[in-house]
């Protein structure tokens, strides 16, 4: 009885299209078509279920805008063949771009802020690098204090005594020349003891400049690992050896002008000086031997707990270095997140087209207000095409699987015979002139050639389980 009313059914539709041809030719097609039904009753066979349905695009979508606003600019209009990506309709993208300005900003602020992080975190570590050398330094310099004279240092010690015993000598030899007239060996002497009193001043002076270019330059300043006993040791021979010079030159000079009052109370005065360079001497020769003094220990005990101090400082101010370069860090994340969601709030203004298609039709036109989520363009593909079901009821459905053969027949195109595949059968129902009807899908592979249109009335065989 369900295929006698499908076929009256079709039969019917057929007749109200020729009505209009006249009453005589409906009702012989009537005759016609009742006897045929009651034949086709008898011959179709069990294991078909036959369905009306309308052959629509496989590829069809309304498009809306994810946002609202006043549509500015209208790109396509209904026909129009456009391709996947195209942009069909666009907002009013004012405020959208401000902000993606307003957000690439803040990137290049938070940048900007990163690289000055970075730039302080190296400064942080040389100053840790600065600090720790300065601390190595200080500790060499403990261990120096400890350990006591070397002999190489002794050794220079008692060189600087005996050589201010000799400055005593030509001291009091220029003295004794200075009252009388000198002669040519005395002239000599005299000259000699110039020429040994310069040997010494540039050894000394040698010496001297040897500790000036141990230091070296840091960036919290000048670190000077020799200065110390051994730098003040040091200048006070080169003082005492270029007076000591300056003795020599001076006797020298007296024996070649001749003794006057005042070179005979210099030449006294330079005795004066030698033998207070010679004590000099021996009393830093003195305490050379005598080792460092608990004073002078505990100095360089300070210098090595400031140096420590000073490491810990500067490793204190690196970690906290690398704490602003991670807030900084966060802050571009941040702020990279913040420019994605201004592009995306700005591409949300366009609607494109999500296949290559033809343009159905375009709801809205330049200046209308476009509502979120509201379609504005149809877009379907029109290559391939497909069938969906109007009338299959609840008594039929569940003799119909996917992946069943079909049988089609276009009311259009009636001496065409289409085959056609079950791609889904629909889980829940719908009311289709008060009976339960579930929407089943085929695919029609082989429709490039055809005209066919979206809508037009299709018959379906479909072969049951």
């Amino acid at each position: 009885m369900r295929i006698f009313k499908k076929k009256e059914h079709r039969v019917s539709q057929r007749l109200h299209r020729v009505a209009q041809r006249g009453l005589c030719v409906a009702l012989c097609l009537l005759c016609v078509a009742l006897c045929s039904n009651i034949s086709l009753q008898a011959q179709t066979p069990a294991n078909i279920v036959s369905a009306e349905g309308q052959i629509v695009p496989k590829e069809q979508v309304s498009l809306a805008f994810q946002v609202g606003g006043t549509v500015e600019s209208v790109f396509v209009a209904d026909g129009d063949l456009v391709q996947a990506g195209d942009v069909l309709l666009q907002l009013d993208s004012a405020a959208a771009e401000l902000g993606l300005q307003q957000a690439q900003a803040r990137l290049a602020a938070a940048q900007s802020g990163f690289a000055v992080a970075q730039n302080e975190q190296a400064l942080a570590e040389t100053a840790v690098r600065t600090a720790r050398a300065r601390l190595e330094v200080a500790q060499a310099n403990l261990a120096l204090v400890e350990a006591g004279p070397q002999p190489e240092q002794i050794a220079a010690a008692e060189s600087r005594v005996a050589a201010a015993e000799a400055a005593v000598t030509q001291a009091i030899g220029s003295r004794d020349a200075a009252l009388d007239i000198a002669d040519a060996s005395d002239i000599l002497a005299a000259e000699a003891a110039v020429a040994a009193a310069q040997a010494q001043v540039r050894q000394l002076e040698q010496a001297y400049q040897d500790i000036l270019d141990s230091c070296f330059d840091t960036p919290q300043g000048e670190v000077c690992p020799l200065y110390g006993p051994v730098e003040e040791q040091t200048r006070q021979q080169l003082d005492a050896a270029r007076l000591n010079q300056e003795a020599a030159q001076a006797g020298l000079e007296a024996l070649q002008a001749g003794a006057t009052p005042a070179q005979r109370q210099a030449a006294n005065a330079q005795v004066g000086v030698a033998q207070a360079n010679l004590a000099i001497a021996q009393a830093q020769l003195g305490l050379l031997l005598a080792g460092a003094t608990p004073e002078q220990i505990r100095l360089a005990e300070v210098a090595v707990e400031q140096a420590q101090v000073g490491v810990q400082q500067a490793e204190v101010r690196i970690e906290q270095a690398k704490a602003r370069v991670a807030v900084a860090e966060t802050a571009v994340v941040l702020a990279e997140g913040g420019v994605e969601s201004a592009q995306l709030a700005l591409e949300r203004t366009f609607l494109r087209a999500a296949f290559d298609g033809t343009v159905v039709s375009v709801i809205l036109s330049e200046g209308e207000l476009a509502a979120p989520g509201f379609p504005v363009v149809t877009l379907a593909n029109f290559g391939v095409w497909q069938i969906e079901t109007i009338d299959l009821t609840e008594l039929d459905v569940a003799l119909v699987a996917e992946g069943a053969p079909v049988t089609v027949r276009v009311d259009a195109l009636p001496d065409v015979v289409l085959s056609g595949m079950v791609t889904a059968v629909a889980l829940l129902p719908n009311l289709s002139r008060g009976d339960v009807v579930y929407t089943v899908t085929i695919d029609l592979p082989e429709t490039a050639d055809l005209p066919l249109r979206w809508g037009m009335t299709a018959f379906v065989d479909i072969a049951t389980r």
